[in-house]
């Protein structure tokens, strides 16, 4: 076990020349089971991304024998999980990857407790645990991040957040980062040099009629995502999220950020829904069921370079798209 985390020690660490490299192919996921195999990473393996996110439950510690733990979760249930995750498929084929190119946040399962929040008394040392394998660093209050890819003018900057370490219960006035995360995110909105600005949730941000998880359970939090976008003048901000066990692509074209968002759901790696028919009017085409991954592809080539969000399933098909040029993500002048 400690010799697995030991391979991690560098993640936080990117080389000058990888840094550098144009990045046009980002890929990402949630809900994935260790044991399970699929041929979906082969598929992964083929699109070669430069970038991988893990979106959460990036490994279920508190399922044990296959059963869901819902209280007194056993001692040793995150160094379990996470040797698990150590030895998956899905990390053999993720570690070819220069370091600092892997990033990860995590959602209620790796966390330890189903649609837990800020009152799981464990979360300290899930915290601990999920520092201690993906070594990417850690904050007091969660596991956000951010990082930059890329040379001046082609620059993407990933930015992953905590949906679990300071959220509140869901109510109009619940939190859901709690406010060093929010003053944090603000700085890296505002922070110059990105083209491309790409935020991880856990948890869905534009859809808001099913009954789960999202943050539509949090009003005044959701519209102050919005305002911190369009008042740091942040540009090209795409939402990815995972969660689910079902994919789809929701646009909110209308909103206080002054420009069209878009929130790629992909989810899930190994586990699947039996969604049919889930409302969303945000959606564009369809929910996918199947297991699958997501995908973002930039084409730095053209004059106004094209962003292409996809989802592939596990015969690595793209199943839904959509695709517009980098333009098309920017706030209105004056």
């Amino acid at each position: 076990m400690r010799g697995w985390w030991a391979g991690f020690i560098l993640a936080g660490v990117v080389s000058v020349s990888a840094a550098e490299e144009p990045v046009n192919r980002i890929g990402f996921g949630s809900c994935y089971k260790p044991e399970k195999s699929t041929p979906l990473w082969g598929k992964v393996a083929e699109f070669d991304p430069q970038v991988w996110l893990w979106l959460g439950d990036n490994g279920y510690p508190d399922v044990i024998g296959g059963k869901l733990i819902k209280q007194d979760l056993p001692k040793d249930a995150f160094k379990n999980g996470y040797a698990a995750l150590g030895q998956s498929e899905g990390i053999a084929t993720l570690k070819k990857l220069p370091a600092g190119h892997m990033m990860a946040t995590w959602d209620d399962h790796d966390f330890g407790l189903n649609d837990a929040g800020k009152s799981w008394a464990r979360k300290d040392e899930a915290k601990d645990a999920f520092d201690a394998f993906w070594r990417q660093g850690v904050h007091e209050d969660g596991v956000y991040s951010a990082r930059d890819f890329g040379p001046e003018g082609k620059r993407v900057r990933v930015i992953l957040l905590d949906t679990r370490y300071n959220r509140d219960d869901p109510g109009e006035e619940g939190d859901v980062l709690g406010k060093p995360q929010w003053d944090w995110l603000g700085k890296q909105l505002q922070k110059p040099g990105a083209q491309l600005v790409v935020i991880g949730s856990s948890i869905q941000v534009l859809a808001h009629q099913h009954r789960f998880e999202k943050w539509g359970n949090f009003p005044k939090a959701k519209a102050r995502l919005f305002e911190l976008i369009r008042d740091s003048g942040a540009k090209g901000v795409i939402l990815i999220s995972g969660d689910r066990h079902h994919a789809e692509i929701s646009k909110l074209a209308k909103n206080p950020a002054g420009y069209p968002l878009f929130d790629v759901t992909s989810s899930g790696l190994t586990e699947k829904s039996s969604v049919r028919n889930e409302p969303n009017d945000l959606r564009m085409g369809e929910v996918y069921v199947g297991r699958n991954f997501g995908v973002i592809q930039v084409d730095w080539n053209q004059a106004d370079p094209v962003v292409s969000l996809e989802i592939r399933d596990e015969e690595g098909k793209t199943v839904r798209e959509t695709s517009f040029p980098l333009s098309q993500l920017a706030p209105p002048r004056g």
